[in-house]
């Protein structure tokens, strides 16, 4: 099955659907008004044999929408120039939108060559040849045919298929995706679209997304080359029966596997513009063709780093699908002029915030380039500074996230890991890891009596968009370095003690006295700062770094035992357990010296950490007794 798609361009009236009827014997002209007009209007489709499909396009240049979403898929292009007329204006036009487009293999085909002497036929090839400098057509081949007699027809046929079968097939790699270009509805079947796969495959009953939109359809049947088929492939035409929420299909959108691909109203574009326009100024209103799939817009230009090369943003009124690399026409919203085109570089560009045209700057130039590798390093540079989803890379790139994994593995000069459902380079970690240093010291400085610092503690701050995933790496990292120690929930550096004034130290002394004085019937700290006759937030804190440095327990939030009164208490219910099965809260009360105030929630910690267990109104031995 023909797996090669050749596209027509040319002027209006050069004759490329007579060409494509002489080469294939199908009429691509299938509209009741182009039959009558003589005249290509919409896109126009022909097999030739099982080598390649052929997209015949208008050459009005009042078509010249339709015209791209024809030429967007193609993998060789014929440029049809009438004998008689040599080189016109959408010749040209047709010329520089299949650069722009990308195409790279060709042949030109002088035609109506019987109505016109053999001189002047040497004439309008030199003028082609011309015209041809310096475009990927320059050492392309020129025939001269005429397709009503059959002149040359035989000899472009035969030496059409040879230079066809030659070229290398598309990648196999990459999700499916097929830019819709027509749509019609058989009777008893339902609706059916066409297209060309661009990437991946599909078979019969799969479940596909329609975008921009986000509504699903499904597959009931597939045929290309008006046979029915199991499967199809990148490069091939196909026709998709689908079922489903059909009604709101239309040609722009794209057939896609349900969350591979990203749609976005704002694009991020490498512009290359046409030498002959007049430079394009920010904001200016354009139409973006890209794929089948006409949308309009204003540029938002990032840097103009030669005239006829621009990095921008594309601030559109409807959302489009595109991935890395593809190409696109830029034309002027009116008059209809055709300005320029480009390279995708990132399909859902985040807003501009002018604090980051520096580095978007910089992003585009790293993104504009033909490796894919150098793009995959600079979003990992640029968009993954806290990581970014392997789906959200594979979907710019409109592959899989295995694909992404694999080619990300061939990055030169750069390590990038996979953290759960992450990707972020290794080089990025190291800097997050000094920024978690920084900050714990930074928390140190502030707190130097603290024991430690929670998780929530350390992310405040610039770590406060980081995702938990990649915070809990970085900092598992750096406690099996030893660079930072973990205790309990509570995090540090290494060195740092709690360090306490002199004033702080005779206070603690003064507080944990008052503790343990009172043994088990502790005095709030309310009490305590009445006795030492200081403020109740002097007291309050003693207690709490009493509590960080091991010298006293918090029960409550003003309940705080001297450890020693505290562990000799745990001692002395252990013991009374091990003399009988079962203990009340007044026997536990007397053994304590001390009343329910303090032994209710201090037997409540006790069933807590599974010392002894609560069976009604008395506590048996816990699941940790021993």
């Amino acid at each position: 099955m023909a797996r090669v798609i050749v596209g027509t361009a040319g002027h209006i009236d050069h004759g490329k659907s007579t060409l494509v009827r002489a080469l294939t014997g199908t009429d691509p002209d299938r509209l009741p008004e182009e039959k009558k007009r003589g005249i290509t209007i919409d896109l126009g489709y022909a097999f030739f044999g099982d080598v390649a499909a052929i997209i015949d396009v208008p050459g009005h240049e009042k078509l010249i929408r339709n015209m791209v979403a024809g030429a967007a898929t193609i993998d060789f292009a014929l440029l049809v120039i009438a004998a008689d007329d040599g080189v016109m204006p959408q010749t040209t036009e047709h010329l520089q939108i299949l650069r722009l487009l990308g195409v790279q293999r060709g042949a030109i085909v002088l035609t109506k060559c019987d109505a016109v002497e053999a001189e002047w036929l040497d004439l309008v090839e030199d003028q082609v040849r011309t015209a041809v400098q310096a475009t990927f057509l320059e050492s392309s081949p020129i025939f001269r045919v005429d397709s009503l007699s059959g002149r040359g027809i035989d000899d472009l046929r035969e030496r059409l298929t040879q230079m066809l079968v030659a070229l290398p097939a598309r990648s196999a790699h990459g999700v499916f995706r097929l830019p819709i270009d027509r749509i019609f509805v058989i009777k008893g079947r339902g609706s059916v679209v066409t297209g060309t796969i661009l990437s991946g495959s599909i078979q019969k009953d799969t479940r596909l997304a329609v975008l921009p939109g986000g509504f699903d359809v499904r597959v009931k049947r597939l045929e290309t080359q008006g046979a029915e088929a199991e499967q199809l492939h990148a490069g091939q035409r196909a026709a998709l029966n689908l079922m489903g929420d059909t009604d709101s299909l239309e040609r722009g959108r794209t057939l896609t596997i349900p969350g591979a691909l990203l749609s976005s109203p704002r694009v991020k574009v490498a512009i290359e513009l046409i030498a002959s326009v007049e430079p394009l100024k920010d904001r200016q209103r354009v139409r973006f063709l890209v794929g089948t799939q006409e949308v309009i817009g204003r540029v938002q230009i990032l840097e103009r780093p030669d005239p006829a090369l621009l990095y921008a943003n594309l601030l559109l009124e409807e959302e489009t699908v595109a991935v890395w690399g593809d190409h696109f026409v830029l034309r002027r919203y009116s008059p209809l002029e055709t300005l320029g085109g480009g390279r995708v570089l990132e399909p859902a560009a985040a807003r501009l915030r002018a604090r980051d045209l520096a580095d978007e700057i910089a992003f585009a130039r790293a993104l504009n380039t033909p490796s894919v590798h150098d793009a995959l390093f600079a979003f990992l540079r640029y968009r993954a500074r806290a990581g970014i989803p392997v789906s959200a890379l594979a979907a710019s790139f409109g592959t899989t996230a295995a694909d992404v994994l694999r080619l990300c593995a061939k990055i030169p000069n750069a390590k990038a890991i996979q953290i759960g459902e992450f990707l972020i380079l290794d080089s990025r970690v190291k800097e997050l890891q000094s920024e978690v240093q920084a900050r714990l010291s930074a928390l140190h400085r502030k707190s130097p009596e603290s024991r430690g610092f929670s998780r929530a503690e350390v992310k405040s701050g610039n770590l406060g968009d980081l995702p938990d995933t990649i915070l809990d790496h970085v900092m598992q990292s750096m406690i099996a370095e030893g660079s930072v120690v973990q205790e309990g929930p509570l995090l540090r550096e290494p060195e740092r003690r709690i360090l306490l004034t002199p004033a702080q130290q005779e206070l603690n002394s003064l507080v944990l006295s008052e503790l343990r004085k009172a043994a088990f019937a502790p005095p709030s700290s309310t009490v305590i700062a009445e006795t030492l006759r200081r403020t109740r937030p002097e007291v309050e804190k003693s207690l709490v770094l009493l509590e960080r440095l091991g010298h006293c327990r918090r029960l409550g939030l003003d309940l705080f035992f001297e450890t020693q009164s505290f562990d000799n208490a745990v001692e002395i219910v252990r013991a009374a357990l091990q003399s009988s099965p079962e203990l009340t809260v007044a026997e536990a009360s007397r053994l304590l010296t001390s009343s329910r105030k303090y032994v209710v929630p201090f037997l409540e910690y006790l069933d807590n950490k599974g010392i002894t267990q609560r069976e009604g109104n008395v506590r048996i031995r816990g699941r940790s007794f021993a």
